[in-house]
């Protein structure tokens, strides 16, 4: 697996020394092999790093808008023109097939011609003031130098999402991936560094930096009060942790932490249709995204049917190696994540749920590698380990008689990010949907919650999960400007 990482890293023109000579260990989830290592970078180095995005920001924020969405869509052309690489990048260091990891870098590289258009939204408004000839105007202005921490499971879409965005808005970045992702990371930093090179505005040479770092010393640019924005992605643990620092000095965070999401399946549903569309938003990377589907509510009349093909359909799936062809689920990232689902659904057992498939499968001669049958787990009930979230390929489908009942099931997690429901009755999807339905950020009709339209990212979304039609505005600052005209 080194080898064909080398050569990989050797199309892309990247330094094969840097990537295999220092004391953070990437392994592949697809072997269990060793992949790469990288220096760490400690606390000294990252407040080295502080201070060049602060230098960087004092002049990107005087380069035009115009000249902004360049550099994007530059940084776009270079993606294309690597794309094959960087989706093998993303199959080896997230074991995700390759339909899947091509998405991905195509996705990202649409998010570079949609985010150059914010510069038509970045505006403010002016409005007559009280005292007579005084004006009043509101502008918006870059907020400054913004931290992002990125998860393993998209290592490149969730920052080029994030860094365009901030950077379309006049901000500098600095990016803290995964260690279980920093090689695409290193690639996707070095086509930035072409664009950079390419473009005809003034790029600062710190406009965006990589570092990899320990938890401990990630923690400091939450700390940082030169950080005026903390964009972290990631476990509910990791986020907590991230937050508080950064609330202690009243500094600005945009967390996303996954979600425990939902399905209904109502009597007039679709059988045939809803199970392929609850297989598919289960298994999708193999259950470790924030958009996967975990809980499931199956009215009484339709529930043997449903749970009867969802067995038959989870216990169909071909799981092997990403680049199999035929593959639809790859490899859990770790034994940590596969420990965690073998825990999970003993401890369903335990709570009186009936478990089928969850197994660990042999693809050959890779101990170090977790490839797992995907479960399907009948629930009495939803217990607490149901509203737990779970990154894995587990389905708990639980009985309902009444939709208010399977509403306030969907409900009864806080935070969930999506959800569901499977319906040919106009009453069942209004109320679903409606100001007493469900509390999700998104509510989906008739379909599942992978795959959903790339629009719906720019339309829908809270502030400190998703993403808005205003979401500029969080990696901008709002100035009120008065002018006197009577003098």
């Amino acid at each position: 697996m080194f080898n064909r990482v080398a050569e990989i890293v050797k199309r892309l023109n990247l330094d094969l020394e840097f990537i295999s000579s220092g004391n953070c260990v990437d392994y592949s989830p697809v072997t269990g092999e060793q992949i790469a290592s990288f220096p760490l970078s400690d606390s000294e180095r990252i407040k080295i790093a502080v201070e060049r995005s602060k230098r960087a920001f004092r002049e990107w924020r005087q380069v035009s808008p115009g000249e902004r969405a360049e550099l994007l869509r530059l940084f776009g052309e270079e993606m294309r023109a690597a794309k094959d690489e960087l989706a093998e990048l993303v199959i080896i260091e997230t074991g995700k097939i390759r339909s899947a990891a091509v998405k991905e870098v195509e996705r990202s590289i649409k998010i570079c011609d949609m985010v150059a258009g914010i510069q038509r939204r970045i505006s403010g408004v002016s409005v007559p003031a009280e005292s007579h000839n005084l004006v009043v105007s509101e502008v918006w202005q870059p907020i400054g130098p913004v931290a992002i921490v990125t998860s393993f499971n998209f290592p490149l879409r969730v920052w080029v999402l994030h860094a365009l965005v901030a950077l379309m808005c006049g901000d500098s970045v600095i990016w803290r991936p995964s260690r279980k992702a920093s090689l695409t990371a290193f690639a996707v930093n070095s086509l930035m560094r072409r664009a950079k090179a390419r473009s005809t505005a003034n790029c600062p040479e710190y406009l965006s930096q990589l570092i990899v770092c320990n938890h401990e010393d990630a923690a400091f640019l939450a700390e940082n009060e030169d950080i005026p924005l903390l964009c972290a992605t990631g476990s509910p643990v990791l986020a907590r942790g991230l937050q508080s620092r950064v609330n202690r000095r009243l500094g600005r965070s945009l967390l996303s932490v996954g979600g425990n999401n939902a399905a209904v399946v109502t009597p007039s549903a679709d059988i045939d249709f809803t199970i392929n569309e609850l297989l598919h938003s289960a298994i999708a990377d193999a259950g470790q995204r924030c958009t996967s589907l975990h809980r499931v509510f199956c009215h009484s009349s339709v529930y043997d049917e449903v749970v009867g093909k969802l067995k038959d359909a989870f216990n169909a799936v071909y799981v092997n190696s990403p680049f199999e062809r035929q593959s639809r689920i790859g490899p859990l990232i770790d034994k940590e994540a596969f420990d965690t689902m073998r825990l999970s659904l003993e401890q369903a057992k335990l709570d009186g749920g009936i478990v089928s498939g969850g197994n660990r499968i042999d693809v050959g001669c890779y101990d170090k590698a977790y490839y797992v049958q995907p479960a399907v787990v009948e629930m009495p009930a939803q217990t607490d380990l149901v509203k737990t979230e779970l990154l894995a390929p587990v389905l708990y489908v639980m009985r309902y008689d009444d939709l208010k009942q399977a509403i306030d099931g969907v409900n009864a997690f806080p935070k969930t990010l999506l959800a569901c429901i499977f319906s040919n009755d106009l009453r069942e999807t209004g109320m679903f949907c409606s100001m007493d339905g469900v509390q999700s950020d998104a509510a989906i009709v008739n379909a599942g919650t992978v795959g959903y339209d790339m629009a719906a990212m720019f339309t829908a979304g809270k502030n400190d999960r998703g993403v808005s039609s205003e979401f500029w505005r969080v990696f901008m600052q709002s100035k009120t400007c008065l002018t006197n005209y009577n003098f």
